[in-house]
């Protein structure tokens, strides 16, 4: 993960411009990744899984990126709704996606940590409980309204490519990749260790500019696979340590609800807080790597 000292500085992950098609190839991505989306909700609809469940939020999220890139070029009121549509569908299996990662966080212990076993029989009983709750949101979504917003965006996207100079085009959409990246960065410099929170802020907002950098790379220079890997890699490292603090969070309120806690059970929390410092000081010292992410 860390990178080469002597390429530091030197190096340039991408170029500086877009290929100048970018706006045609974003406005192609526009029509495919919202093809793309309906797809798997029906998928979804029809056969929830975990699996349907993590291609859709997939979907949303590229759809997501496509669209925050091309609204410097649309009306900020419909980028507005669809991005609330969006949002409001990935904030819908948080729940779920968290307590899926927490079993399997959990069955990794090793089997000296006894009050592990209630602690996974309680998480399972939320997963069939949010399993139930997601399912049911995922039947009430409508994918009409979203389509009818991508319809119109396409209409006034069609006329800005008229109007609008290749190159002028591919300028603003590379500065609002910029705008993105510059947002991680700044997160990224008031990252304290003591506070897992200020890694999150820097998680969520460097995700953002990973996607939208996936979605650029057909049309941006040195965007190839094993760097875009490069940039999920460093993702991963921000998310393992929510993912942490998430689960202590939930031990927490379990123990909270058993209150005659264990010797065992204050056993199984100290590993759980000595794993999260193990995370938080992993990502720290390759936390710096972001500079050359653009």
């Amino acid at each position: 993960m860390n990178p080469n000292p002597d390429s530091v500085g030197r190096h340039r992950w991408f170029g500086n411009e877009l290929a100048a098609d970018s706006f045609r190839h974003l406005r192609r991505s526009l029509e495919k990744q919202g093809r793309r989306y309906r797809k798997e909700l029906k998928r979804c609809q029809k056969n929830f899984s975990e699996k349907s469940v993590h291609e859709l939020r997939v979907a949303a999220r590229r759809l997501l990126s496509t669209v925050e890139l091309l609204s410097v070029f649309l009306p900020r009121g419909r980028v507005r709704k669809i991005e609330k549509f969006l949002k409001r569908h990935l904030d819908s299996f948080d729940d779920l996606r968290d307590t899926q990662v927490q079993l399997a966080s959990v069955a990794n212990l090793p089997r000296a940590f006894l009050a592990a076993r209630p602690f996974n029989a309680w998480l399972f009983s939320r997963e069939k409980r949010f399993i139930e709750q997601s399912r049911k949101r995922i039947q009430s979504i409508k994918a009409r309204p979203l389509a009818k917003q991508l319809a119109a965006c396409q209409e006034i996207l069609e006329e800005k490519q008229k109007n609008c100079k290749a190159r002028a085009a591919a300028a603003l959409i590379l500065r609002c990749a910029g705008r993105a990246f510059a947002r991680a960065a700044r997160l990224r410099s008031r990252i304290r260790a003591s506070d897992p929170r200020t890694i999150h802020r820097t998680r969520v907002a460097f995700k953002r500019f990973r996607y939208m950098i996936e979605v650029l790379a057909p049309c941006l220079p040195g965007a190839d696979e094993q760097r875009l890997q490069r940039m999920r890699e460093y993702q991963a490292q921000m998310g393992d340590i929510q993912d942490a603090v998430v689960l202590l969070a939930t031990l927490d309120k379990f123990l909270r609800k058993h209150e005659d806690a264990s010797e065992s059970e204050e056993h199984l929390r100290e590993e759980l807080v000595r794993r999260r410092r193990w995370f938080i000081r992993v990502y720290l010292r390759g936390a710096d790597q972001l500079k050359q992410f653009w």
